[in-house]
């Protein structure tokens, strides 16, 4: 079978990672390449088809596409995703990176799975952000949803300073504004990737010093941590609800218990570092087993096909026949 994993070109910090998952591809398939989503082109023309290439290569001689790739490209994927998925094996749903990639959208998701969340609530008016500060309580986080990797978070001791916050805050019309309860916890969450049915590694990320933002990106560190069972299963739960066979689940502890803050698509590799764990080996070994799963059912849809076709058609010539003699 042959494999594209699907990147993007900014990877220079992480790419050790990433070559070895495709060195751990290679030893379970024929041909593996290791491409950019930004030379990947879709076309429509009269032919009443839509084609996708990566350079001059059509994507869809691919038996499986391994994606990782970041918040930026979800709209563009998502399009390669919906026409690929049929007759390609693609881990994750389509659907599940538009999800993931808006934050209030997931946390709806999963308050719809009854997974317990932080209390949030989502504005596009700063006005009316302002009078629903006192439904979230302080201290509260305010987050602008186009920020990332920690960026856009800021914590506000009280509703006074939440307020000096939303007038200062650099806002376009229609942009979202995110008020969310603070936990209180010592600027730490876990990070738990999930491959399929499993937790496969899990470790805590620790802000820095003054810092609440726990993100690797900010500044945060890995520290080993052995998650809870209850932590595992509401992990899985997660994945599940949004559609995700591999992904990075964030979750913090409160004063009741655990909470779900997130579901990230694209997890980083360095927690491999920490926890000794090759997260590479076995993602590789999942879409090994599912994508050969996809394509038995693949072919056995193929086969079931022709048969039911044969079948019909000599049933035809029966009746054909009989009400031709009759």
């Amino acid at each position: 079978m042959k494999v594209c994993l699907l990147a993007y070109k900014k990877i220079s910090s992480s790419k050790k990672y990433y070559l070895n998952l495709v060195d751990e591809l290679k030893k379970r398939f024929d041909n593996v390449l290791l491409a950019n989503i930004e030379n990947v082109v879709l076309k429509v023309d009269s032919t009443g088809l839509t084609k996708i290439f990566y350079k001059n290569q059509r994507l869809d001689d691919f038996d499986v596409i391994v994606p990782r790739i970041g918040p930026s490209y979800v709209n563009f994927w998502q399009l390669v995703h919906q026409e690929l998925k049929e007759n390609t094996y693609i881990p994750n749903t389509p659907d599940s990176y538009k999800i993931a990639n808006n934050k209030f959208l997931t946390l709806m998701k999963l308050n719809e799975a009854n997974i317990p969340i932080p209390k949030t609530i989502l504005s596009i008016d700063i006005e009316l952000a302002k009078k629903k500060l006192n439904e979230i309580g302080e201290p509260l986080i305010i987050k602008q949803m186009r920020g990332s990797g920690g960026r856009g978070v800021i914590f506000s001791q009280d509703l006074k300073s939440a307020n000096t916050i939303l007038d200062a805050l650099p806002h376009k019309s229609g942009e979202e504004i995110f008020l969310e309860e603070y936990i209180p916890n010592p600027g730490e969450d876990i990070r738990l990737f999930v491959v399929g049915d499993e937790v496969v590694a899990s470790a805590k990320r620790v802000a820095k010093k003054e810092d609440i933002r726990s993100n690797i990106h900010a500044g945060g560190a890995y520290e080993n941590y052995t998650p809870s069972g209850e932590m595992k299963r509401l992990a899985l739960r997660a994945a599940k609800k949004i559609g995700a066979d591999i992904c990075g689940v964030d979750i913090i502890e409160g004063p009741d218990g655990p909470l779900v803050i997130e579901v990230n698509m694209n997890p980083g590799f360095a927690i491999s570092d920490v926890t000794g764990i090759n997260i590479a080996k076995r993602i590789s070994d999942f879409i090994y087993a599912e994508a050969n799963l996809f394509w038995k059912r693949k072919r056995n849809k193929l086969l079931y096909d022709k048969l039911s076709i044969k079948w019909e058609n000599v049933v035809n010539n029966i009746i054909r026949k009989f009400n031709f003699e009759k």
